[in-house]
C-alpha cells in the first residue's frame, strides 16, 4: 500500500519550478530556508535566491530603531510582496551581484516604492529612519 502511494506521489515531487518569476506566489518570509518570499521592502528570495532591489532601499523588518522605522518596514514589505504577486515582472542582473533592477512594463517597482513614499532612493550611505 505504501509503495502505491509513493508511485502516485512521485509526480508531484518530480513537478518543475516555475518557469517565470510570476509563477512563484509571493509571501512574507517566515520559516528557513527562505525561497521564495519577501523579506523586507527592498529584498525577496526567488527560489532560494536573495534578490535586492538595486534602486531602493527599505529599513529591516526585524532590526528598526524607532517605531516609524518598524511600521514603515512591515507596510513597504507588505507592497512588495502585492507587487511581485500583481502580474508577470523581470528582474535585470547586469553585473552578477545580488542587486538587481527588478521592473514590470519598463517601470522599476523600486521607483514605484519610492513614489508611494514606501522606501527611499539607495546611496552609499544607509539612511537614519529615525530622524
Amino acid at each position: 500500500m505504501r509503495a502505491a502511494i509513493a508511485l502516485l506521489m512521485l509526480p508531484l515531487l518530480a513537478a518543475p519550478l516555475p518557469a517565470h518569476a510570476e509563477d512563484a506566489g509571493f509571501m512574507l518570509c517566515e520559516a528557513l530556508p527562505h525561497q521564495t518570499c519577501v523579506w523586507s521592502g527592498d529584498s525577496f528570495y526567488l527560489r532560494g535566491k536573495l534578490v535586492r532591489l538595486a534602486d531602493a532601499v527599505t529599513p529591516g523588518r526585524y532590526t528598526s530603531a524607532c517605531p516609524n522605522a518598524s511600521q514603515l518596514s512591515w507596510r513597504s514589505a507588505l507592497r512588495l510582496r502585492d507587487l511581485l504577486n500583481t502580474a508577470p515582472f523581470e528582474i535585470g542582473d547586469p553585473d552578477g551581484s545580488e542587486l538587481a533592477e527588478v521592473s514590470r512594463d519598463g517601470q522599476s517597482l523600486g521607483a514605484q516604492l519610492i513614489a508611494e513614499g514606501l522606501a527611499r532612493a539607495r546611496t552609499p550611505e544607509a539612511p537614519n529612519w529615525c530622524e
